[in-house]
């Protein structure tokens, strides 16, 4: 019995040994990061809802959720460098994590104007570029009035030093 007790403890440590060495925190600075937008592009709109977001300035898709700021700034604590970088409500499953790659994946991110929200399913990867510089990538697909919705966008990540300022 001993025996039967100690080979399951065995096999369990060396099956599960090649996960945790592959789950590597992201090898970047902890502190504060500016993130920037490179671009985002929706496609798939309702056309009532495209002509109405063709109208509004930056600011007003900004408010409604369809586009971020222009910059942003994400405090990273070392126990978040193998997280997603994510100042949503949305619930993230990390799919991949090394020293220059994160990915995760979520099917519960609320997306669009309050009167309108729909659960996106979203993937995000981040590329360390090197310790003090990331590229972001989001893939999202969300179904609005029976029309299916995708956003892409990407972003570039500077870090800006390791004291986080008290606005986030």
């Amino acid at each position: 019995m001993r025996k039967r007790i100690f080979v399951i403890a065995c096999l369990t440590t060396c099956v599960a040994a090649p996960f945790a060495a592959d789950e590597q925190p992201l090898n970047v600075k902890p502190g504060e990061w500016q993130v920037s937008i490179d671009d985002v592009k929706y496609s798939g709109l309702p056309p009532m809802y495209q002509s109405r977001v063709d109208q509004m300035t930056a600011q007003q898709k900004s408010a409604m959720g369809l586009a971020a700021p222009e910059t942003s700034k994400v405090c990273v604590k070392a126990a978040d460098l193998n997280k997603p970088w994510s100042q949503d409500n949305c619930r993230w499953t990390v799919t991949k994590s090394t020293g220059t790659d994160l990915e995760a994946h979520s099917t519960s991110c609320q997306h669009g104007p309050r009167s309108s929200n729909s659960d996106m399913d979203m993937n995000m990867k981040i590329h360390a570029v090197d310790s003090e510089h990331v590229r972001v990538t989001l893939h999202g697909i969300a179904m609005m009035q029976g029309s299916q919705v995708t956003i892409d966008a990407s972003y570039f990540g500077k870090w800006m030093g390791s004291t986080c300022s008290a606005k986030q």
